[in-house]
């Protein structure tokens, strides 16, 4: 997920327009990201990121419009939406020349779904028959290899999932779903400081070496489908994308995500060097429902009418944020529909449900992760519980997000808590399933609901993409009338660049696709 960090900063003064060199092989320029988007590089370890998107291409990608396309995959089949058969287009390869066959996406799915192995994204795979022989809740796996993934021939590969799943080709547009070489197994962990893929750019050596605060990539001539654009792109890591944007101001890199404080002075400073997107995540309060003080849906209810989104939108964050009524934006395909009957702002309305429910007793202690817009935007909710409901003694506490979350699952947490979730991929049937589904690792609420559970069920073997998305808004109707947790906004993301960098476009969660930027 993109980070959201704020600080306040000085006007742009001429930024970044030195650094980004044309030439007759496409020139070359310098990006600023968060150190986690290169602290791994294996498709199972690095999620989704600017980088990963420009050296792995996996079989389908999400074009423009929010629609998924072929991309590796020359068919993607089924009768069922449980039994698939992925065609692969001929010709592919790695950047060591090595094929692209359908044993290499095989051996990259086994090999981050294998427990053992720890990779963090594996559990992107539970959907894949054999999955739990590979992550057995107690003892050692009994297999090595998903069952559900069989290789037919060299370009064909056949997928069975546990239970239908009509977005399925949705899922494999992510980059951890991509494919390894065999060479990637003679070592692992040399592979993951320096992969070979198969997308437009090559990480080139030494890789990614320890301590080291950037890598190059390089584009890959060979490369089957669109090229790169530019020839070289240096990437520079920061702990945060506020040191990223200082450093660009200073014209250390040529582009750079921004937000906040940010965000806002250069879009009014220099708005030729800006491009922003509304992006497909919501920040939500999330209550916990295995603390009986938030059992009475009615308190809940209450909270959420407390707040109000609007002030915290145009005044706190400057109109980069959109007031949340559902819980995802309308660039994610189902998003965009008013779906949450208390995401609005009325107080009076929020007293008496809060009366009803025996009023408030007690501290009240609010939670979120450490970053700093994430805790500036808590406060001013503290602040308005405080004032709408008359709740005197809160306070906000903050964790890093990798203790935040084990808290959370293990009911540790003991009172509402501040969070952002962006789609794995752009449908709400996606976010839906993430926020809410029992086995979810990021339903944070504990919240479980036979009724939703149908139909996300149902909308996942409809067949068609309109069916499965009008079950799935029946299905996010569902749980926000027991609200569970209240959206409140969905984020506006930037990236501010040099004066001649070209095609600087965000995707749905809010990242630069580095391979479309050209340098004039």
């Amino acid at each position: 997920m993109v980070s959201l960090l704020v600080a306040a900063s000085g006007a742009c003064a001429g930024p970044g327009t030195r650094g980004a060199t044309a030439g007759p092989d496409g020139g070359s320029f310098t990006v600023g990201v968060p150190a986690w988007y290169v602290a791994h590089l294996t498709p199972g370890r690095a999620g989704k990121s600017s980088v990963a998107d420009a050296v792995w291409t996996p079989l389908t990608r999400i074009d423009a419009s929010g629609k998924v396309r072929n991309a590796v995959a020359e068919s993607i089949r089924s009768r069922d939406h449980r039994h698939w058969t992925i065609r692969l287009k001929a010709h592919g390869t790695f950047q060591n020349g090595e094929p692209v066959t359908a044993q290499s996406f095989a051996d990259s799915w086994n090999a981050s779904a294998y427990g053992p192995n720890a990779m963090p994204y594996g559990y992107l795979f539970a959907g894949i028959e054999g999955y739990a022989d590979l992550n057995p809740l107690k003892g050692r796996p009994t297999a090595k290899t998903l069952s559900g993934v069989q290789v037919v021939d060299p370009l064909t590969l056949r997928v069975t999932l546990a239970k239908p799943l009509s977005v399925f080709p949705y899922t494999l547009a992510s980059t951890v779903f991509a494919p390894m070489p065999k060479a990637a197994f003679k070592d692992l962990a040399g592979y993951d400081r320096r992969p070979i893929g198969n997308g437009p750019y090559e990480v080139a050596a030494p890789g990614l070496q320890p301590g080291s605060q950037q890598l190059t990539l390089t584009r890959f001539d060979h490369y089957a489908g669109r090229p790169g654009g530019a020839a070289r792109i240096t990437v520079k890591t920061y702990q945060d994308d506020a040191t990223a944007y200082t450093n660009f101001q200073a014209g250390a890199v040529d582009l750079a995500l921004a937000t906040g404080s940010q965000l806002a002075q250069a879009r009014h400073a220099r708005p030729e060097q800006v491009s922003t997107a509304v992006t497909g995540s919501v920040v939500y309060l999330g209550f916990p429902l295995w603390d009986r003080a938030f059992a009475d849906p009615r308190l809940r209810r209450a909270f959420s009418l407390a707040v109000n989104r609007r002030a915290v939108a145009h005044a706190l964050l400057q109109d980069l944020a959109h007031p949340a009524t559902g819980i995802t934006s309308d660039v994610v395909t189902g998003g965009g529909r008013p779906a949450c009957g208390d995401c609005r702002y009325d107080p009076a309305q929020a007293r008496r449900l809060l009366a009803a429910a025996g009023g408030w007793h007690g501290h009240l202690t609010l939670w979120t992760q450490q970053d700093p817009l994430m805790q500036t935007v808590l406060e001013a909710v503290l602040n308005q519980l405080r004032s709408n409901l008359g709740i005197t003694s809160i306070t906000l506490r903050a964790q890093p997000t990798d203790q935040l979350y084990p808290n959370l699952a293990a009911h540790r947490t003991n009172g509402p808590f501040l969070l952002y979730m962006g789609p794995a991929y752009p449908t709400l049937y996606a976010q839906a399933d993430q926020l809410f589904s029992a086995a979810s690792f990021t339903n944070t609420t504990g919240y479980r609901s036979t009724r939703f559970t149908d139909l996300l069920t149902r909308a996942a073997a409809a067949g068609s993409t309109a069916r499965t998305t009008d079950l799935s808004q029946q299905a996010e109707r569902t749980a926000l009338a027991d609200l569970p947790l209240a959206p409140l906004y969905h984020p506006v993301s930037g990236a501010v660049h040099a004066k001649n960098l070209d095609g600087v476009r965000l995707d749905y969660l809010g990242d630069v696709q580095l391979a479309h930027i050209t340098v004039r």
